[in-house]
């Protein structure tokens, strides 16, 4: 059930913006010319398109270096929008990290339960506890929002993209999952009777034996269904984290 005031004076003047349904999708006019983008406009006001999702997957071309913003080419675009009576809801591009944050920080990537490193080359290639990634991802938020917040297209934000709560494995995930059982446990004893250590001998003398669950071929047999079930909590924490994070700025 929905906990959504409808009277909420943001939800308000959304809908008078919108004035009806709203009717539109994804628009990502960064992956073809821009010599197309008024033909695109014009075919939506005619087919009376009134909100589109922006630069959900732009992070490289927004910043194409660490540092280096280029902003021009949506700039042209929330105006064409506007123009046009189409309604944005931007989005913080944080899904896709760009090449030079794999390169320069490839700490930053996650690692499966089988040990192995995920390759830069497809999206959701970060690690949602990486302090490093949360600084970088944190950075091109705050800029989106210093430059788009007062832009007269804008109707709404679009935080992120499909929190996945894959799992990573790596340390930095292995240190983070130890401290999310140490605060919702207390005790390393506690961790132990809810995941039923004694059987196979499993108990845990310290939080600092704990690691993520291995893959399935990594085990002899199964893995224990407790530690499986708190890592898959804890994962989504871990993706609530970073996405309270870009929603709060």
């Amino acid at each position: 059930m929905s906990r959504v005031d409808p009277d909420d004076d943001r939800l308000a003047g959304l809908r008078r913006r919108l004035r009806g349904l709203a009717y539109g999708g994804d628009y990502n006019p960064e992956q073809w010319p821009a010599a197309l983008w008024r033909q695109d406009v014009k075919l939506m006001s005619e087919a009376r398109v009134n909100l589109v999702t922006v630069g959900v997957f732009s992070w490289g071309l927004l910043e194409p270096r660490p540092g280096m913003f280029d902003f021009g080419w949506l700039d042209e675009v929330m105006d064409l929008l506007f123009d046009a009576g189409v309604n944005v809801d931007l989005a913080t591009p944080t899904a896709a990290p760009p090449s030079w944050l794999a390169h320069e920080h490839p700490e930053t990537l996650p690692v499966d339960a089988a040990g192995r490193k995920i390759a830069f080359g497809s999206r959701l290639h970060y690690c949602p506890s990486s302090p490093v990634y949360r600084y970088y991802a944190a950075r091109i938020t705050e800029r989106l929002v210093a430059r788009y917040a007062g832009h007269p297209a804008l109707a709404m934000w679009h935080v992120a993209n499909e929190y996945v709560g894959f799992g990573c494995h790596c340390p930095v995930s292995t240190a983070h999952f130890r401290r999310w059982l140490a605060d919702r446990y207390g005790t390393v004893d506690a961790v132990n009777d809810a995941w039923g250590t004694a059987f196979w001998s499993q108990r845990y003398d310290s939080f600092d034996h704990i690691g993520t669950p291995a893959a399935r071929s990594r085990l002899v047999s199964d893995p224990n269904p407790g530690q499986l079930l708190d890592f898959a909590r804890f994962c989504d924490a871990a993706s609530l984290e970073c996405y309270t994070a870009e929603r709060d700025i």
